[in-house]
């Protein structure tokens, strides 16, 4: 439809899933003996609106026979005797498939149905098992092979055919839709099967075992797949191993077209030795496996790609795997014991384009060391000519002083030089470099280098070894965890200008972040993105006067903490660059009396000041802020999504023309002894909090009402209401206009005025004795009936608190506290 907002329709929850399926099946799923069934078929349907519909159709008023074998059917992905659902659920999911334009886009699809339901895949594990195959025409290495898999599969996500897994580096298929693909692939010619035994058609190209599904968990002895070219074995109990199985009882000798195999959760100690069968074998995965000994890999000749991830019993890469010459990818991830990487093995991998040893490894040895058992040394990378991707942890900081000269192809890496475990900010870059740098250690040319381009994270006092003003193309900075440095650079050497985001951390001397005015027409920090400091006791300002010539016009997020020398943030001039700025957080300063520094205090004109893309707003323990800016008492956030204002005693600033109407979806404020009203008349009389779900007020001494000179408010999806220790409060809304029968209570909770739909859960605590009665008599019925929690707590006036009528309301209260 070409619409400017494409909005994803989501799935049912299991509760509104039920009550359309029932709707559909009718009251046939009422009884007794066939509801349990029917509540697993319609979970089978994944709260797919089109599945439940159609399924629940199909099996209104039949037999409970019909319904075990609908049930078998639905799990099996196999609805050949399930004709409705073949043709309503199925055969346009399958148009969806028909209609893409490419085979690779069509293999890419089918690939992801091998893995379990509901996983959340790699996009890294798919990118190397379509190189492994050798799906894409006309790729030739690994990098331009995992930039055309994440080009797929944004295409496949915009057909709605994959779904964004918890992070954008995984995808996700719906168990409906995966069983479209299972059902497909199990009919094209180039089938594959994703099955939970090996009795399958010897003419599968593709075949993923679980085996906690394989009955009695035993596996043939021979395998007997002439065409299959990949091989997953699975184990999604990941608790502990199927009684019994063995991988090393397999036979490969049967399946020698095979070019990948994959295992993950496998509790052989050895590899298989009939591994040595599989001569266009490409590439080997092994993840959380219990393997001790890998050096049967080197009989694989043709071997392109190994992955060890997370086996934790291997202590040792062989010598072996320096006989894999046509290598091109070698990653040994988060593998505990791993303490030696036989000397020269490395360096005999000259094909490699990738290398990636994470997270294990620790006994890298310097340039030209001899001993008896000689470990790898980073000189060995001076032989990967061909090298693109770097991937290493180097245990010893001492070791970046020395120099190598890598491969002029490499584009991307990773290297982390550190003693001891300590908290790394998890830069996104493709470059980044993490250093902790003891005073006495100096820094190779080499590594320098690099630092200048991507991210770079220093820690520790000789970080001062390396020189900030040196680097022009950095995205990222992390500074931390350095007595030593008073000044981060020098405004004249300050060329940043594409950093993105800088993170400032316990740097105990750091005075000022630039040191003199940087000239004017400079474009540092113009790209900056985020901005975080935290624990800068000496910190007397962010920018030294309105005249550092600093534009923030990009600046999206600021993060402030435990900077006690702080007055302000931002001088107005500043200020008013920050048009792009979303987060604003300022927590635990004890000396900031303004957040932006107001040159021209008598200027009229500023009055009013409005952050237009503000949608979080945080201020927490600010014990001496005063104001915004002294001469403004008003600000405006028309976009604010956040809202939480906690122990800020003398803050006089009025928030006016709250979005009301809008997005704003979280109000907290507590300990304030000025605030009399949390907003104002904006000139709308009926007030209506759209999307607001949780609503905290507490300790505010001088609060007579929630919002002041309005008729009325409405709050249609707050879910969570505290109050506590309003003393002089009167009514959520004033009700001078208002007469009342009941003097002696306090109507923030009349029909007439506020208007609460769907409340879960209710806090009131220590407030004024003049409650007499807990609820008016207009209170409607729908307050009550979905509050699950209700503590009420020092309100000692209080005589009727849930009168009979009301108790027939509260059908889904579990929890009350009085």
């Amino acid at each position: 439809m070409e619409a400017d907002k494409v909005i994803e329709v989501q799935v049912l929850d299991k509760k509104e899933a039920w009550t359309l399926f029932r709707e559909k099946s009718g009251d046939c799923v009422d009884d007794l003996y066939l509801r349990p069934i029917a509540e697993e078929v319609a979970a089978e349907c994944k709260g797919l609106p089109i599945a439940l519909a159609t399924v629940g159709k199909a099996l209104k008023n039949r037999s409970i026979k019909t319904w075990k074998d609908a049930l078998l059917q639905l799990r099996g992905a196999n609805p050949t005797n399930f004709p409705q659902v073949l043709e309503i659920v199925y055969m346009p999911l399958k148009l969806s498939y028909d209609f893409l334009e490419t085979e690779s886009e069509k293999s890419l699809f089918l690939l992801c149905c091998l893995f379990p339901e509901d996983y959340n895949i790699r996009i890294e594990d798919l990118a190397l098992l379509s190189f492994g195959l050798g799906m894409f025409e006309g790729i030739n290495n690994i990098e331009d092979g995992r930039n055309r898999t994440y080009n797929l599969l944004e295409r496949l996500k915009s057909r709605f055919l994959l779904m964004t897994g918890r992070n954008e580096k995984e995808v996700k298929m719906h168990d409906v839709v995966r069983d479209v693909a299972i059902f497909i692939g199990s009919k094209e010619n180039q089938g594959f099967l994703n099955v939970c035994s090996m009795d399958s058609s010897r003419n599968c190209n593709w075949m993923s075992v679980e085996i906690s599904n394989i009955a009695n968990a035993k596996l043939p002895v021979g395998l007997d797949f002439p065409n299959l070219r990949l091989l997953m074995i699975l184990n999604s109990n990941y608790s502990g191993f199927p009684k019994g199985f063995d991988v090393n009882d397999i036979c490969f000798k049967g399946i020698k077209e095979l070019t990948v195999l994959y295992f993950s959760h496998q509790n052989f100690q050895l590899l298989p030795s009939s591994l040595e069968f599989l001569k266009k074998l490409r590439k080997l995965h092994l993840e959380d496996c219990e393997v001790k000994d890998i050096s049967i890999v080197g009989e694989l000749a043709s071997l392109k790609i190994l992955r060890v991830l997370r086996c934790n019993k291997i202590k040792e890469l062989p010598a072996d795997v320096g006989e894999l010459k046509f290598l091109r990818l070698l990653e040994l991830r988060n593998c505990k014991k791993l303490k030696r990487i036989v000397a020269g093995v490395i360096s005999s991998l000259v094909g490699l384009e990738e290398l990636k040893i994470v997270g294990c490894f620790n006994k890298w040895e310097a340039k030209g060391n001899v001993s008896e058992e000689r470990n790898a040394s980073l000189s060995e990378l001076e032989s990967l000519s061909n090298l693109t991707c770097l991937e290493i942890d180097i245990f010893d900081p001492k070791l970046v002083a020395q120099e190598i000269l890598l491969s002029k192809q490499l584009r991307t890496y990773q290297i982390r030089a550190y003693e001891d475990e300590y908290f790394f900010d998890g830069m996104k870059h493709e470059r980044r470099i993490t250093l902790q740098l003891p005073r006495d250690v100096t820094v190779g040319n080499w590594i320098r280098r690099l630092g200048k381009n991507g991210s770079l994270e220093l820690c520790g006092d000789g970080s001062n070894d390396f020189n900030l003003g040196e680097i022009e193309s950095l995205r990222e900075l992390v500074y931390q965890n350095c007595s030593t440095v008073e000044k981060l650079m020098n405004a004249i050497d300050c060329k940043l200008p594409v950093l993105e985001h800088l993170l400032l951390r316990d740097l105990g001397e750091l005075e000022e972040i630039i040191d003199g005015t940087i000239p004017e027409g400079s474009n540092s920090f113009q790209t900056l993105e985020s901005l975080a400091v935290e624990r800068l006791p000496k910190l007397g300002y962010l920018w030294k006067s309105p005249n550092q010539n600093v534009s923030l016009v990009n600046l999206k997020s600021i993060d402030i903490r435990r900077c006690h020398n702080l007055r302000y943030l931002f001088s107005m001039a500043t200020a008013r660059s920050l048009v792009q700025l979303q987060s604003l957080e300022i927590l635990t300063c004890d000396t900031i009396e303004q957040v932006l520094w107001n040159e021209m205090e008598s200027n009229t004109e500023a009055s009013i000041i409005e952050f237009p893309k503000l949608k979080r707003l945080k201020l927490h323990n600010l014990p001496n802020l005063l104001a915004f800016t002294q001469g403004v008492e008003i600000i405006k956030f028309p976009k604010l999504i956040e809202l939480e204002i906690d122990d800020c005693p003398k803050l006089r600033t009025k928030i006016d023309q709250c979005p009301t109407g809008g997005m704003i979806e979280k109000i907290v404020v507590r300990n304030h002894d000025n605030v009399e009203e949390i907003f104002r008349d904006d000139g709308n009389r009926h007030i209506i909090f759209q999307e607001l779900r949780e609503l905290i007020l507490e300790d505010l001494p001088c609060l007579t009402t929630f919002y002041r000179g309005v008729e009325s408010i409405k709050f249609p999806k707050l879910k969570e209401l505290w109050i506590g220790n309003l003393q002089r409060l009167n009514s959520f809304v004033p009700i001078d206009s208002e007469p009342t029968h009941d003097h002696h209570s306090i109507h923030f909770f009349c029909n007439k005025k506020v208007e609460i739909i769907g409340l879960k859960r209710f806090y009131l605590w220590d407030m004024p004795h003049k409650i007499s009665n807990m609820w008016c008599r207009h209170i409607p019925t729908s307050f009550f009936h979905n509050l699950e929690s209700l503590y009420i707590n020092k309100i000692d006036g209080i005589r009727n608190l849930i009168s009979s009528s009301i108790a027939k309301d509260l059908v889904n209260l579990n929890q009350l506290y009085i």
